[in-house]
């Protein structure tokens, strides 16, 4: 297949999550590939291959696709609508020319989505601007929302198409935009910058590709989704991975319409796939630049660090193989999970896993269960601390286990995010007190835009810069976010800094056995409230005993929190009619006698659900 650059268009699509992005694609398809309408009546979504996807509504696994329309190919490389997700976001607009900011009518800017199309201008992208979701709005709500995108984003409502993915109403209308607005694909200097370019002797026809996913294949080794910048790629030729320093041998190379289909060759411009056949996935990492000149990199490239880590387990012991089984399955396509294994005197053998966020910690359970029928206990997610010891020497903590002893640290740092919340004047109050209450530190406050909503009333939209520890994060942030604002208000990050902090690890004690999958790090004024939650659960969760439970926070030898789960209480006396009072006492004493004794030697079952619980609220 001989494709002329002049031929081609690269884009993306910039939305929030359940905006609409996988059913609009699903239009571009049905209008591209006749051939597609009876599967996609079966299927809805279908550029979304994975069942949780499905189920969700939401794009977690890049899925690109080629689109023959009136003579043009038009390449959509897809992005996670996700802040977990955001490297992997900026990798796929470094390998476009353009972008459709799409808006969901019924929902209105969010603050994520400015964050994306900034990076886009950044990327000097193409924008088309497209209002999706009005076969579900009145007239007036869409001239609402075209003020509002006319105001914060400066685009004039005559440069926005109205386009609604369920019905299809519009999407003609976008491809032919595609086609006359957004640039032919650009050269390698271009990217590079043409004094880099001079310097490294490098031309548009050195071979050159951006790989923006990647994924494993059994037969095929670990599979790039690429966009050629220069030269040329076929089967049979060696190339490097730059940035990762190893070379491979290409075994196949081809293009997704939208399943994967071979061709002879990949040239410049294109988007396709290229089988490696390396069988590390973590070799072949998003960013990374493929060519047969190691001096060619194209900028932006790292790797993959996960914020969040929680230990995970099986439900039955039996089935630890299955889970490991299972999770390096998952971890052949997905290079940022982080996988140690882990030990537990309580639940086992498990594995200690690093995700890039709580949405990629709650993918990564529900696969399990979905794709490998395992049921898993997960412990309560923390962050990554910095740890200075006294000896000058660094060290990183992923859980409250891996604290050192109080005499050996200097300082402990802690991961902090700095980001940006959009929300309207009514919930400001509100959401200065959350930040507060979240450890955080609104820097700034400025007025974003005025949206007038009547004759006589009108919304101000703030934009605030916060700074919010990691940590209060993953402790339902987003959730009272959405409950201050009425789901009004949204946060976007992505920077990442360590700042120093005072946290002290609390045990959770159970029957006086610490539990080592319910210790956390918590700063002091706050412990003993989150211990005294955790407890609460417990004490409502866990089966009463023939003997009582007591329940304890600790912070080393010292006692902050407690609970008791009263025994059951057999009647030893029930059989006694009448006698001396001392005949009572007897039984009763041997009554608590023999519950000591149990209590000693009783092992305490938690249930799966208690876990889950504690790891929702709190």
């Amino acid at each position: 297949m001989s494709i002329k650059p002049t031929q081609i268009r690269n884009f993306s699509i910039i939305a929030h999550i359940d905006h609409g992005k996988s059913t609009l694609t699903d239009r571009f398809i049905e209008l591209a590939y006749k051939d597609y309408a009876k599967e996609l009546q079966k299927q809805d979504r279908l550029t979304d291959v994975l069942e949780i996807e499905q189920e969700r509504g939401i794009t977690i696994k890049l899925q690109p696709v080629t689109l023959p329309w009136k003579g043009y190919f038009l390449n959509l490389i897809d992005t996670p609508g996700h802040v977990d997700f955001a490297y992997e976001v900026s990798r796929s607009l470094k390998a476009c020319e353009g972008a459709i900011l799409l808006i969901d009518v019924t929902q209105g800017i969010q603050a994520q989505t400015i964050s994306t199309l900034l990076m886009a201008m950044d990327s000097n992208l193409e924008i088309i601007p497209v209002l999706n979701k009005v076969d579900l709005a009145d007239k007036m709500l869409i001239n609402t929302r075209l003020d509002e995108i006319s105001q914060i984003l400066g685009y004039s409502p005559t440069d926005v198409i109205l386009a609604s993915g369920k019905t299809g109403q519009g999407a003609t209308d976008i491809l032919d935009a595609i086609v006359n607005k957004i640039r032919p694909p650009r050269s390698l200097e271009e990217i590079l910058g043409q004094n880099e370019a001079k310097q490294k002797s490098i031309s548009d026809g050195q071979t050159a590709a951006l790989i923006f996913d990647s994924f494993y294949d059994q037969h095929k080794g670990v599979v790039a989704s690429v966009r050629v910048f220069g030269g040329s790629i076929k089967a049979g030729q060696k190339l490097f991975l730059v940035n990762m320093s190893k070379e491979f041998i290409v075994r196949e190379v081809g293009l997704f319409k939208p399943h994967m289909e071979q061709v002879d060759k990949l040239t410049t411009g294109m988007v396709g796939y290229i089988a490696t056949g390396i069988k590390e996935i973590r070799d072949v990492r998003i960013g990374d630049t493929i060519s047969n000149n190691t001096k060619v990199v194209i900028p932006g490239f790292s790797k993959p660090r996960p914020k969040v880590f929680a230990s995970i387990f099986p439900a039955v012991d039996k089935d630890f193989i299955h889970l490991k089984e299972a999770i390096e399955k998952l971890a052949l396509n997905d290079a940022a999970l982080d996988v140690q294994v882990d030990n537990s005197q309580v639940l086992g053998q498990g594995f200690k896993v690093g995700f890039l966020g709580l949405l990629h910690l709650e993918i990564t359970k529900e696969r399990l269960f979905k794709e490998f029928s395992i049921n898993t206990v997960i412990t309560m997610p923390s962050v990554k601390y910095k740890v200075k010891l006294k000896t000058g020497k660094i060290i990183y903590v992923k859980g409250a286990s891996y604290l050192p002893d109080k005499p050996l640290i200097d300082t402990i740092y802690e991961p902090v995010i700095k980001g940006e919340i959009l929300v309207p004047d009514k919930y400001l109050n509100g959401i200065y007190e959350l930040v507060r209450e979240s450890r955080g530190l609104v820097e700034s406050t400025n007025t974003l835009y005025t949206s007038a909503t009547s004759a006589t009333r009108s919304v101000v939209y703030y934009s605030l810069a916060v700074k919010i520890p990691y940590a209060e994060l993953i402790k339902g942030f987003f959730n009272k976010l959405k409950a201050v604002s009425k789901g009004f208000a949204s946060l976007q990050y992505d920077q990442v800094i360590y700042e120093p902090t005072e946290v002290v690890k609390v045990d959770i004690l159970v029957n006086k056995q610490v539990v080592p999958s319910l210790s956390f790090l918590e700063v002091p004024n706050k412990a003993r409230e989150r211990a005294k939650k955790i407890l609460n659960i417990l004490k409502n969760t866990l089966d009463r005993q023939m003997f009582p439970i007591p329940l304890q926070g600790a912070i080393g030898s010292k006692i902050i929190a407690r609970e008791t789960i009263p025994a059951y209480r057999k009647n030893v006396t029930a059989k006694l009619y009448g006698g001396d009072i001392t005949r009572k006492m007897k039984l009763w004493h041997n009554q608590a006698k023999k519950k000591k004794i149990r209590s000693q030697f009783a092992k305490v079952d938690i249930p799966h659900s208690a876990f889950i619980k504690i790891m929702q609220e709190t």
